[in-house]
């Protein structure tokens, strides 16, 4: 299987089985996300203990992108800090703006959304739930 059909293979996974996909009852922080080109609104919602993330969800209507980025991302978000949040998805923004990037091994199954990174339309669809995980988090 070539790289890029296995990158499709894996978001097109995560569209159809979307992992924390679902209201969080015991959140303590959330925010909506919104892209109004597309259409795409989601809810991101997390549980904070004792200074990291113990649970993660997201909730809303999403593009196969946006809805894998988000299913990825709320796995990859268990037992993180919000400043590894927001230097991952520093590092995660610059990843998606080089095309020729190799790869960014601290974000495990995000990786695969590096083939979007061909399309600016669906970076801006893979940064929507990073984005909305940052506003979440901002005191």
């Amino acid at each position: 299987m070539a790289l890029d059909q296995l990158y499709q293979h894996v978001i097109l996974e995560h569209n159809r089985n979307p992992r924390n996909f679902g209201r969080l009852e015991s959140a303590t922080h959330s925010a909506r996300g919104h892209d109004a080109l597309c259409g795409d609104d989601i809810l991101i919602e997390l549980e904070m203990s004792d200074g990291k993330i113990a649970k993660a969800a997201f909730s809303g209507e999403a593009c196969a992108v946006t809805k894998a980025s988000a299913s990825m991302l709320t796995e990859w978000l268990i037992g993180r800090t919000p400043n590894e949040a927001a230097r991952a998805y520093d590092q995660f923004s610059e990843f998606l703006a080089d095309q020729q990037a190799d790869g960014c091994e601290n974000l495990g199954d995000l990786t695969h959304l590096h083939a979007v990174s061909r399309f600016p339309a669906r970076v801006r669809n893979a940064l929507l739930p990073w984005k909305t995980v940052i506003n979440a988090l901002d005191p």
